[in-house]
């Protein structure tokens, strides 16, 4: 469970004034001359400093982010919507393609408290983006986190083999 600190308190306390969320994405691939940094909730551009101390650009767009529902596990998912309307998401989708086994593109969420851009209070680093869909409108793919704990030994059982599974057909 997340520890809740004094300026997420902020958050829900807004009696001394409005305080909310800006929301941002980082989408990167080793294909890529630059990653994409988008921000939520503002209209400028804004400086906003990572986890690790690094700082970078995050420029304004037009984004729709809907997390899954359940934040406390390790089963992440994030759908990004972006209104680009084609100009720039789909080349670069196109240049994952050029490796002979493509790398999917990494998605990092980071929310910050309005004006408190110095270290982000929610984060969800290295989901998999897996699924992008086009339209008119835009770019919207889909980010899960990596299946970590999926193992297999490779071999199949059927019941005509291990005849205890017979009760599962």
């Amino acid at each position: 469970m997340a520890k809740i600190t004094p300026i997420m308190l902020s958050l829900l306390d807004q009696s001394s004034g409005s305080v909310g969320l800006v929301e941002s994405i980082e989408v990167t691939h080793p294909n890529w001359s630059e990653a994409l940094r988008y921000v939520v909730n503002s209209s400028e551009p804004l400086i906003l400093t990572h986890e690790d101390g690094q700082f970078f650009e995050y420029k304004p767009t037009i984004l729709t982010i809907e997390r899954g529902s359940d934040q406390d596990n390790l089963d992440q998912t994030i759908r990004v919507s972006v209104a680009d309307l084609g100009q720039q998401i789909p080349d670069l989708i196109d240049q994952v393609y050029l490796d002979d086994v493509p790398i999917l593109p990494v998605l990092n969420y980071r929310a910050y408290l309005t004006g408190v851009y110095n270290e982000p209070s929610f984060i969800d680093k290295g989901l998999l983006i897996e699924n992008v869909s086009r339209s008119y409108k835009g770019s919207t793919f889909e980010a899960n986190a990596p299946n970590l704990n999926d193992s297999g030994t490779g071999e199949l059982y059927v019941a005509s083999t291990d005849p205890s599974l017979k009760g599962f057909y």
